[in-house]
């Protein structure tokens, strides 16, 4: 699909190659915010900084520990959490009422699936189990991600952490979405634990107490048990 009026935030490259065994192929690309007359002179410099910038990074995680594979496999396990954040929009109202642009729905899914949960509104990034196979989000696992993820980037763990239990997502009596072809489906309660843990790992990691994300959960948490 594509957008009729040629604008906004989303394009893709269509790239044709023949390659030959043994052969490599190497498609650079640069994403800008204005024209550049001669945007890749720099391009190997800029990469090379770039990737200089994540060693350094990232050897800061490792700690001296771990060995040179098991660095790697933990770098790319971050990474990938990294790559799972995916924009996620659906809310069960408009759900039920359809897409202006295609027939009505059934009346059927009114009372269909979810239909407790009319309050739920998402429009926000978030860790998906995987983007690619499993586009949507489950709460249970995004609290586990949220550990690992705390140790890279912890405010953007602690945000994943509040987003779940914010008003257009906990349900009225407390409970977590779960995974939105079911949302009122029960989950092991472990939502308290990964706050604790990642406050745990923020405190390790910059030694400062954040104690005021645990006053923002402390309340919804008490809601969901």
């Amino acid at each position: 699909a594509v957008n009729p009026a040629k604008s906004g935030s989303k394009v893709a490259s269509h790239t044709s190659f023949n390659i030959k065994p043994q052969q490599c192929v190497v498609v650079e690309t640069r994403f800008a915010n204005k024209a550049m007359e001669v945007p890749f002179d720099d391009f190997d410099d800029v990469f090379a900084q770039r990737l200089q910038e994540a060693n350094e990074f990232y050897s800061t995680i490792h700690g001296d520990k771990l060995t040179k594979d098991e660095c790697k496999v933990q770098r790319q396990a971050l990474a990938g959490l990294m790559w799972s954040k995916q924009f996620y929009h659906y809310g069960v109202e408009l759900w039920k009422k359809g897409d202006p642009a295609h027939p009505p729905p059934p009346k059927s899914r009114e009372n269909g699936r979810n239909k407790e949960w009319n309050h739920l509104y998402n429009l926000d990034v978030i860790s998906m189990p995987d983007k690619w196979e499993y586009p949507w989000y489950a709460a249970w696992d995004l609290a586990f991600h949220t550990i690992a993820i705390a140790m890279i980037d912890p405010e953007w763990a602690k945000r994943q952490l509040i987003l779940m239990m914010r008003e257009w997502y906990m349900h009225p009596n407390g409970q977590i979405p779960a995974y939105e072809w079911a949302f009122g489906d029960v989950n092991p309660p472990v939502h308290a634990w990964a706050c604790l843990r990642v406050y745990q790992i923020t405190k390790e990691k910059t030694g400062v107490a954040d104690t005021l994300f645990l006053e923002k959960v402390f309340h919804k948490l008490l809601l969901n048990f």
